[in-house]
């Protein structure tokens, strides 16, 4: 018995590869919401100023979340066609995050 995938997928792969990189990227925005939590408890020892962390935590996020729908059909489509885009846009703004969140760390914990 030979196993297929449903064609609504819209490719033939058996490993599934584009519904792994989704989940990938999902566990991705789960971390992102711990890291909102951890900044939370912040609040009261920097004040507001720990909100900054949280909110570009929630938008990065967001952006992400938006762009994965799309990427799913890139890499269906990518599949059928042998070629799969680099995932650029989100690597992008996933480093971009860490890198602010980072720093935002580093300020609040030297200046606070």
């Amino acid at each position: 018995m030979s196993h297929r995938v449903p064609r609504a997928l819209g490719h033939d792969d058996p490993g599934l590869q584009p519904e792994r990189t989704l989940l990938a990227w999902r566990r991705t925005l789960m971390t992102l919401l711990v890291v909102c939590t951890i900044f939370l408890r912040w609040i009261p020892h920097f004040g507001l100023i720990a909100l900054l962390p949280i909110i570009f935590s929630l938008m990065a996020g967001i952006l992400i979340q938006i762009g994965l729908n799309a990427r799913y059909r890139k890499s269906a489509k990518g599949l059928k066609q042998e070629r799969i885009p680099a995932p650029l846009r989100e690597v992008v703004v996933l480093g971009g995050t860490v890198i602010v969140l980072s720093a935002l760390g580093i300020c609040a914990v030297g200046f606070g």
